[in-house]
């Protein structure tokens, strides 16, 4: 699906009286996003953070003044898994903006719609006390094996529109424009019929700029992606056997040289995009499999200063210098690059990284954690 065709789904879903998407949205007109500072708060349909990308991209191509993106997003959490984290995944960030993609785990749960509705309510007013406005989403649309689900979500949605016309906000129709998208023979869903595939990440993003007053920017037709910054490049790697968990140690002869980012590209698109923005995605493939895989690499600093360490894929554990610096627990806390961001003291000369992980990991060292 090339962009004219995004646009001109867009516009038949504008005309369709039924779902009349500026009517419901109370803010209307371009918002000015310059300086903005937009938190991305949803599942895993954001936390792989497609929709957002190309949506800062088709704003930076069009030449308009783009906003910083921060993601929140937790593959599977539901509504109320979000009402609980506001304080610790949103706020910190000092949004100008929070975007609010929730209810696919939430029909697929089983959860009642009045329980989904109070919980969103509940996030818009912490919101709302906070003076952050929200700019709400429908849900995505679900596939064939999800059918029952997929026409459960007009109740979702139907509380979703209600908060926007009540609160005055701005509303994103995803899933309008997806099935519009869906009808007009286009296929927007993985083959897990839950989510979206790349052209359904387009559909996305083109109505987030719908609804912040951005119809006439053009949707890119492919993701450009580049390393993140301060990602670690240079690493020695070798795989682990074995749940004896032994301390931080320094690599030897036989470990294997692995660089940032990976040269080979990865046939499924999203993992490919992961790979491009500078994530470790195939240790797996290089040492074979094993229950984790330890990492270290050096790097070094003019000066002893504060930085920040910044988590996410199926990192384990981090020290610095020697000390253990980060442990992941229980709680998952997302796939994207950025999930913790852990304050940490860089020595004058050479410093030390060294890592447990997943056969996945993202790893970066940035002055601040404005990224």
């Amino acid at each position: 699906m090339g962009w004219l065709t995004v646009e001109t789904v867009a516009l038949a879903v504008s005309c369709l009286a039924m779902l009349p998407q500026r009517a419901l949205a109370g803010a209307v007109g371009k918002l000015d996003l310059r300086g903005q500072r937009l938190v991305f708060l949803g599942d895993s349909i954001t936390d792989g953070f497609s929709y957002p990308l190309l949506f800062k991209q088709a704003l930076e191509e069009a030449g308009v003044p783009a906003p910083l993106i921060i993601n929140a997003g937790i593959g599977g959490d539901t509504a109320a898994g979000m009402q609980k984290r506001l304080d610790r995944d949103v706020f910190p960030h000092k949004p100008t903006l929070v975007t609010l993609s929730a209810g696919i785990n939430d029909v697929l749960r089983n959860v009642k719609p009045a329980d989904y509705e109070t919980s969103v309510t509940d996030i818009a007013a912490q919101l709302k006390a906070r003076n952050v406005p929200l700019l709400v989403l429908t849900t995505s649309v679900l596939g064939a094996r999800n059918a029952e689900a997929d026409r459960k979500l007009a109740e979702f949605n139907g509380a979703l529109r209600r908060l926007a016309q009540r609160e005055g906000y701005r509303l994103a129709d995803v899933n309008a424009l997806m099935q519009a998208a869906r009808a007009a023979g286009t296929e927007v869903m993985e083959e897990d019929h839950v989510h979206p595939n790349y052209q359904g990440h387009r559909v996305m993003a083109r109505a987030v700029l719908d609804a912040l007053g951005y119809a006439d920017v053009p949707v890119p037709k492919e993701l450009k992606v580049a390393p993140l910054p301060g990602i670690v490049r240079e690493w020695k790697v070798r795989a682990v056997q074995g749940k004896k968990e032994p301390p931080a140690e320094e690599p030897a002869a036989d470990w294997t040289a692995y660089s940032l980012p990976e040269k080979e590209p990865i046939a499924n698109w999203w993992q490919d995009q992961e790979r491009r923005r500078g994530l470790a995605m195939s240790l797996d493939r290089v040492l074979g499999k094993a229950d984790r895989y330890r990492a270290t690499a050096e790097f070094s600093t003019d000066k002893a200063k504060a930085a920040c360490v910044n988590t996410g894929g199926l990192l384990q554990r981090v020290w610095l210098n020697g000390t253990l610096i980060y442990k992941a627990t229980d709680e998952w806390r997302g796939w994207h690059p950025g999930r913790e961001r852990i304050q940490a003291d860089l020595v004058a000369g050479k410093n030390v990284i060294t890592i447990e992980t997943g056969p996945q990991f993202f790893l970066s060292i940035t002055e601040t954690n404005d990224w």
